[in-house]
């Protein structure tokens, strides 16, 4: 892991007595993660007026953007100093996700930990509006903690398209599974090209057969700078990548699930690229994902 500067974001109770459930949750992983690599931890609280469904406290109408704010933060806070990290707070007035944004820009953070956010109402979705906009638009990578699962995953499942942002998430996943002593899985799906389909038999046999052999190699090559290599179980195979993410899913079981996600159609921000949309929605634990490096934030500095 190669994170200098964390940003941990925190919701209130009603009362804004209290760290809600999913900040909880954040707040334990950023903990932990300022700890390892001893980089500084910035706790960011939002005081507008905010409503949403926390699977621990209830229907939650956060707006402690004052002084009521304050004692629960600055417990955090003391909680932390006195673990020996190097933490702070910031309350910012702004909508939570272009608080967040902007104080990564601000800040040069590279990594943000928040909570996920569960919906009332069964929709189906598994992300709130927060978290949403911080997979589109922030600039770093962004670590989803959900409260309802184990803080401590057995199981690390890491999608690559063989990219560099997707070699980037196979490092990232097998640095979290030698920290957590989890196991990690790696997922690629490959498509047969048009040509190999209309020749069919043995051509395409000898065509899959390459592309599986190929991809094997190069996750095994970006497995071999990690802790953990050799240790790890690949599955490539043919298919959708979407339904190949969610398969393992289904399977493994994991907690956490690490990708890359990638902007389209020209416009920075608004979409992450077909795998990430159609899988974000659909995973039920927590979720790291990364940006490529030529990643454009549709935010200005604020």
């Amino acid at each position: 892991m190669r994170f200098h500067r964390i940003l941990a974001a925190i919701d209130l109770g009603p009362q804004a007595d209290r760290v809600t459930a999913g900040s909880r949750r954040a707040l334990d992983r950023a903990a932990w993660l300022a700890g390892r690599l001893k980089c500084p931890l910035t706790l960011l609280h939002s005081g507008v007026d905010d409503e949403y469904w926390d699977e621990a406290g209830g229907f939650v109408h956060a707006n402690a953007a004052g002084q009521e704010s304050r004692p629960a933060l600055d417990a955090a806070l003391s909680e932390l100093k006195g673990g020996g990290l190097q933490a702070s707070v910031a309350v910012r007035d702004e909508t939570p996700w272009l608080a967040i944004v902007h104080e990564v820009l601000r800040e040069d953070v590279d990594l943000v930990v928040a909570g996920k956010r569960t919906n009332r109402h069964s929709d189906g979705r598994k992300l709130g509006t927060v978290a949403r906009k911080l997979l589109r638009k922030c600039p770093c990578a962004v670590w989803l903690e959900d409260p309802r699962k184990s803080a401590d995953p057995a199981v690390v499942l890491a999608a690559t398209d063989l990219t560099p942002v997707g070699d980037r998430a196979v490092e990232l996943a097998a640095s979290v599974a030698d920290a957590l002593d989890a196991k990690l899985h790696v997922v690629h799906a490959y498509s047969v090209s048009l040509e190999a389909q209309m020749e069919g038999g043995e051509a395409r046999r000898e065509y899959e057969s390459e592309k599986h052999a190929e991809a094997t190699r190069h996750i095994e090559e970006v497995l071999a700078a990690t802790p953990i290599a050799g240790a790890a179980e690949l599955h490539v195979g043919r298919g959708s990548a979407s339904q190949a993410v969610l398969d393992g899913v289904a399977a493994l079981n994991p907690g956490l699930v690490v990708m890359g996600t990638v902007s389209r159609g020209g416009i920075p921000g608004l979409l992450m690229g077909n795998t990430a949309e159609r899988l974000i929605d659909r995973i039920d634990c927590a979720l790291l994902t990364v940006k490529p490096d030529d990643f454009v934030c549709p935010v200005e500095p604020a």
